[in-house]
């Protein structure tokens, strides 16, 4: 018989990739025929899209970041970028913005060790509109200290250091064959 975490019987089966996840950002509340509701929602710290049976009748609304243990949560389970509503879609990049905002320091560690990928390629480059130049230009105002925190590297480069890397995440999420992934590379390491 099949238990929760991936155990049968004892024997391992295979990981639960949510295990590591305390949190959920909500996208979606949907109702549930013939009862109940479910979420879709973005996975706090990994950035998971996923989705939820809810116990109870939703206490919390779209946007809030809600602690998973607890909660009326259910178990997560993975959701396809392709099955967001439009809804859903509109409002990731925000999101995700909100959710790097709220750990910042995985994604911040980004920009103070990014480096070549390749003898043509600079990590920088993997974010939207960031070319060649742009890229060795961040590096030398980075410097061999990097940066404190995302207010610091928005102040020297003068972008939205958080807004890039929440494109690039969105992207990421829309082709999971977007090759390097700053996901599993940043965020989801540790999964």
């Amino acid at each position: 018989m099949m238990q929760p975490n991936g155990y049968n019987n004892g024997d391992k089966v295979g990981e639960n990739p949510f295990l590591q996840e305390t949190h959920v950002f909500i996208l979606e509340i949907l109702e549930r025929r013939p009862s109940g509701f479910e979420i879709h929602a973005i996975s706090d710290p990994s950035l998971h899209i996923v989705r939820a049976r809810l116990h109870d009748s939703p206490s919390f609304k779209i946007g809030d970041r809600v602690e998973i243990e607890g909660s009326s949560i259910g178990s997560l389970s993975s959701l396809r970028y392709r099955d967001l509503s439009n809804e859903s879609i509109n409002s990731l990049l925000e999101t995700i913005n909100q959710a790097i905002i709220v750990n910042p320091d995985a994604h911040l560690s980004f920009f103070n060790r990014a480096n070549n990928i390749s003898l043509k390629m600079h990590a920088f480059q993997l974010l939207p509109g960031v070319g060649k130049s742009t890229a060795q230009n961040w590096v030398k105002i980075r410097g061999p200290n990097g940066w404190v925190d995302f207010s610091e590297v928005n102040e020297k480069l003068e972008v939205d250091a958080v807004s890039l890397l929440a494109e690039r995440y969105v992207r990421e999420l829309a082709d999971p064959n977007e090759i390097p992934s700053l996901l599993e590379l940043l965020v989801r390491i540790s999964a």
